[in-house]
């Protein structure tokens, strides 16, 4: 991939490479772009909390609700190996 960038935004990454530490102007560029794929994952999952409270009542969670799951997946899986077996 290639960029093209302005003088001014030249030597703003230039700066900010030298600044950082960073042995070349692609590292800086790269950290940005990885700063911003965690804030979109982050905003992502707190989404997906927010909507998960909002989803309704709270259930309480004992040992036998984690055997339950472990049940489901268990059928669900065997379901799923039964049918990839015919």
């Amino acid at each position: 991939m290639q960029i093209t960038l302005s003088e001014p935004l030249q030597r703003f990454v230039v700066k900010q490479t030298a600044e950082l530490g960073l042995d070349q102007p692609d590292q800086y560029i790269e950290q940005l772009v990885e700063e911003e794929r965690r804030k979109k994952r982050d905003e992502y999952y707190m989404e997906k909390c927010r909507e998960g409270l909002a989803s309704g009542a709270t259930i309480p969670i004992t040992s036998g609700f984690w055997d339950e799951i472990a049940d489901e997946v268990e059928q669900e899986l065997y379901g799923i190996r039964s049918k990839i077996a015919q």
